[in-house]
């Protein structure tokens, strides 16, 4: 089993963040499981500054998926008993691999980049959730699965997420090419189901 998990940029602010993501991820079942960190507040920095002076999309795309590198990096100090990846020959060495039950946290860089073929549109309308995507197809995931912020509704299918601004207007046509994925809020550490009876 091999999985994909994008976690959302809205979660870094949460101080419980670190114990709430190694709880989820104990809670899945076994599966190699690679992570990716969005850019929260950094990348709405900069989406406000496009707006007050446009510039060309494919410097703000690029300018925005470079600072992603930074949020890979203070996630690699807060999770650092997990594998940091940070280069496509390393993703392409643990791809290979058959391990079970190991996480990795992977940069952007390593999988995404201006040489790296890929066909995500270059504007705003591309965020995380589809390079999450983007990763799932490239190492051959089982299941991508989202974390957001917010609730989402199970039943919802990926165009009304579109519809409620939970996922990018490019992630249903990318979605369409994995087998499994889930959107869902990642629960506070402190959150716990009630004891049966």
């Amino acid at each position: 089993m091999r999985r994909v998990v994008k976690v959302g940029g809205s979660l870094l602010l949460r101080d419980d963040l670190p114990q709430s993501l190694e709880q989820w991820i104990g809670r899945q079942s076994a599966a190699q499981t690679f992570v990716i960190v969005g850019g929260g507040e950094l990348i709405d920095a900069i989406r406000s500054l496009d707006q007050l002076r446009p510039s060309d999309p494919a410097l703000i795309h690029w300018l925005c998926v470079d600072l992603l590198q930074s949020t890979f990096r203070l996630a690699a100090n807060w999770l650092a008993r997990w594998q940091a990846i940070d280069s496509p020959p390393e993703l392409d060495r643990v791809a290979a691999s058959c391990g079970v039950d190991e996480t990795f946290l992977v940069s952007v860089r390593s999988f995404y980049h201006r040489d790296s073929g890929s066909d995500l549109p270059i504007s705003w309308d591309t965020t995380t959730d589809s390079i999450a995507a983007e990763l799932a197809l490239r190492v051959d995931a089982d299941e991508l699965v989202l974390l957001k912020s917010c609730d989402v509704d199970s039943a919802a299918d990926v165009f009304q997420l579109v519809r409620e601004g939970i996922v990018d207007p490019v992630f249903p046509r990318i979605a369409a090419k994995l087998p499994t994925i889930r959107v869902e809020r990642l629960s506070g550490a402190s959150e716990r189901s009630a004891p049966p009876g």
